[in-house]
């Protein structure tokens, strides 16, 4: 058997099997536990009824026995055939003949079979059995209309309705659970054309719901991403044709008349599309790492706090419980650089603190400086690439404006989270925040207890 190859198809066939499956099993039970136990009942009452016909039609004198046949005409449709006529077999294709004669033997203490014969007036069939009474056989019969009755017939109906309703209800309920992972499939080649398809419904079951605003969530992140890089393509654009601009210009002007101080300013242009190229490699680099191993939060702060112990920026440190991490280093190490490297340019010459604490099940991490602060409602828009709270594009002023948002995209990449917030008393607070590993977290606990 070929199954089908769309999960739709797949649905509906299993939902309709288990459907068929059930109907069949009902009707066994009822037919086992209800049409049964009531056919013994019934032929074994209808037997009974013959068999005492029988014996009445037996002791009744011959003159009042055409009375007796009237009574029994009008009162249980039987007949007494007298004197017996041709009778011949029939096939059996209700259980309920065979039931008669097991209930018409077990009372008459020997085989009954019974025989059928056709009425020459309307072509009704009857249906015969002698039975023994006062050591004689009466012919006692009744009409096949008398046990008109068609259970495979009903059964047959039962079976195609519901058949019909099963098809109908799984074609129905597969459609309408597969229709969200359709437009599910749908809006994920729209992505892939690298379009932002409209926002999924998200309504239904629980999971289909969670799948669709977690894919809606997706879909904000990718155009954020297109966007980042769209943004960060110009930027560089941009960054690079200044200086290339002034490395032509300044050449032009050696040309004619070379100076010491226009060497120097080429040097600075080349140095500074060196720096912005660097950091576009440290970028690639960081993403590109894929192996996660297992450090020591301290002794991953304390390296970054080293690098900038030459510059005369004053960093302090206040330990916290022993913490250990799996991650990737060096997406780890270029997130807190970058943020060290903001409080540096920004933190008006005061010491900048780092301190983290464990609870929840995460680790956060907060560079603290005094700087003049960001506003509220500037602090998602600095980690878009090349956004700058100072206007100019001056690096000596404002930075590249690549270090924000080179954290939040490693951040985002690596499950992490990011955040800005206002420092009490003055100042920024920059935070980040990864999960524990739960083996890690209780020995960080215990640490921490004792």
């Amino acid at each position: 058997m070929m199954a089908p190859r769309t999960l739709f198809g797949r649905t509906a066939l299993v939902i309709a099997l288990v459907s068929f499956a059930f109907q069949i099993f009902t009707i066994t039970i009822i037919t086992y536990f209800a049409l049964v136990p009531l056919g013994r009942q019934a032929t074994s009452d209808f037997a009974a009824l013959m068999i005492d016909t029988a014996q009445a039609w037996q002791n009744e004198p011959a003159a009042e026995r055409p009375w007796l046949q009237d009574r029994i005409g009008r009162l249980h449709r039987l007949q007494v055939q007298d004197p017996p006529g041709e009778t011949g077999s029939f096939t059996r294709m209700l259980p309920y003949f065979r039931l008669l004669e097991t209930s018409l033997s077990a009372r008459a203490g020997e085989p009954i079979e019974l025989r059928a014969s056709r009425n020459a007036l309307d072509g009704e069939q009857w249906y015969w059995a002698d039975l023994p009474a006062a050591g004689k056989k009466v012919r006692v019969g009744f009409p096949a209309s008398r046990v008109d009755v068609q259970p495979w017939l009903a059964m047959l109906v039962i079976f195609l309705v519901g058949s019909l309703v099963t098809l109908i209800t799984s074609a129905w309920l597969a459609r309408w659970l597969i229709g969200p992972l359709s437009r599910l499939a749908a809006a994920t080649q729209r992505i892939g054309q690298g379009r932002r398809p409209e926002p999924l419904a998200e309504t239904g079951p629980t999971e289909l719901a969670t799948l669709a605003r977690e894919f809606n969530r997706m879909g904000e992140q990718v155009e954020e991403l297109l966007a980042n890089r769209t943004t960060l393509l110009a930027g560089i654009s941009h960054d690079l044709r200044t200086p290339l601009a002034r490395i032509r210009l300044a050449l032009g002007m050696l040309s004619e008349n070379p100076a010491p101080d226009l060497f120097e300013r080429v040097l600075r242009d080349v140095d500074g599309m060196n720096d912005l190229i660097a950091r576009c490699l440290e970028v690639s680099r960081d993403f590109a790492e894929q192996d996660s191993v297992e450090l020591d939060l301290c002794d991953l702060l304390a390296g970054v706090v080293a690098e900038y112990a030459h510059t005369g920026a004053e960093l302090r440190g206040r330990k916290g419980p022993d913490c250990r991490l799996r991650v990737r280093p060096l997406a780890l190490k270029r997130i807190f650089s970058n943020l060290v490297d903001n409080a540096v340019r920004y933190g008006a010459g005061q010491p900048i603190d780092i301190e983290y604490r464990i609870a929840d099940g995460q680790v956060e991490i907060c560079v603290l400086d005094r700087g003049p602060g960001i506003p509220e409602h500037e602090r998602e828009a600095v980690f878009r690439p090349f956004y700058r709270l100072e206007p100019s594009r001056n690096s000596s002023t404002g930075g590249s404006g690549l270090g924000l948002a080179i954290v939040r995209q490693i951040a985002t990449a690596n499950g992490w989270s990011v955040e800005l917030k206002g420092r009490e008393g003055g100042g920024t607070a920059a935070c980040v925040r990864l999960p524990l590993e739960e083996a890690m977290l209780e020995e960080a606990m215990l640490e921490a207890v004792r």
